[in-house]
Protein backbone atom coordinates (compact mmCIF):
# COMPACT_ATOMS: atom_id res chain seq x y z
CA UNK A 1 0.00 0.00 0.00
CA UNK A 2 2.57 2.29 0.40
CA UNK A 3 4.32 1.85 -3.21
CA UNK A 4 0.89 2.79 -4.39
CA UNK A 5 0.37 5.98 -2.40
CA UNK A 6 4.05 6.58 -3.46
CA UNK A 7 3.72 6.03 -7.01
CA UNK A 8 -0.11 8.31 -7.07
CA UNK A 9 2.09 11.22 -5.17
CA UNK A 10 4.72 10.86 -7.45
CA UNK A 11 1.98 11.27 -10.65
CA UNK A 12 0.01 13.83 -8.96
CA UNK A 13 3.58 15.54 -8.25
CA UNK A 14 4.47 15.51 -11.96
CA UNK A 15 0.98 16.97 -13.44
CA UNK A 16 1.40 19.82 -11.35
CA UNK A 17 4.98 20.00 -12.42
CA UNK A 18 3.53 20.19 -15.77
CA UNK A 19 0.68 22.37 -14.84
CA UNK A 20 2.89 24.80 -13.36
CA UNK A 21 5.33 25.16 -16.27
CA UNK A 22 2.49 25.70 -18.78
CA UNK A 23 1.66 28.43 -16.50
CA UNK A 24 4.79 30.15 -16.48
CA UNK A 25 4.88 30.39 -20.13
CA UNK A 26 1.50 31.64 -20.56
CA UNK A 27 2.33 34.35 -17.74
CA UNK A 28 5.63 34.82 -19.71
CA UNK A 29 3.83 35.01 -23.44
CA UNK A 30 1.76 37.55 -21.44
CA UNK A 31 4.23 39.33 -20.05
CA UNK A 32 6.03 39.84 -23.13
CA UNK A 33 2.85 40.81 -24.96
CA UNK A 34 2.21 43.29 -22.71
CA UNK A 35 6.29 44.81 -23.09
CA UNK A 36 5.63 45.40 -27.13
CA UNK A 37 2.51 47.31 -26.91
CA UNK A 38 4.22 49.28 -23.95
CA UNK A 39 7.05 49.49 -26.38
CA UNK A 40 5.02 50.30 -29.08
CA UNK A 41 2.93 53.07 -27.45
CA UNK A 42 6.13 54.50 -26.25
CA UNK A 43 7.49 54.59 -29.86
CA UNK A 44 4.47 56.44 -31.14
CA UNK A 45 4.78 59.30 -28.51
CA UNK A 46 8.49 59.75 -29.42
CA UNK A 47 7.52 59.84 -32.78
CA UNK A 48 4.81 62.65 -32.34
CA UNK A 49 7.11 64.48 -29.94
CA UNK A 50 9.89 64.68 -32.72
CA UNK A 51 7.05 65.43 -35.78
CA UNK A 52 6.22 68.24 -33.15
CA UNK A 53 9.29 69.28 -32.06
CA UNK A 54 10.55 69.51 -35.91
CA UNK A 55 7.24 71.61 -37.53
CA UNK A 56 8.21 73.87 -34.52
CA UNK A 57 11.65 74.25 -35.51
CA UNK A 58 10.65 74.31 -39.52
CA UNK A 59 8.13 77.52 -38.37
CA UNK A 60 10.73 79.10 -36.80
CA UNK A 61 13.25 78.70 -39.44
CA UNK A 62 10.33 79.94 -41.75
CA UNK A 63 10.15 83.09 -39.69
CA UNK A 64 13.56 83.87 -39.37
CA UNK A 65 14.02 83.30 -43.59
CA UNK A 66 10.74 85.66 -43.89
CA UNK A 67 12.54 88.79 -41.69
CA UNK A 68 16.01 88.22 -43.12
CA UNK A 69 13.81 88.81 -46.61
CA UNK A 70 12.27 91.30 -45.27
CA UNK A 71 15.50 92.84 -44.17
CA UNK A 72 17.22 93.17 -47.03
CA UNK A 73 14.62 95.00 -49.20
Amino acid sequence: MTISRLLVFLLALGLAACNTVEGAKKDARIGVEKTGEALREGGEAVGNAVRKGGEAVGGALKKSGEAVEKAVE
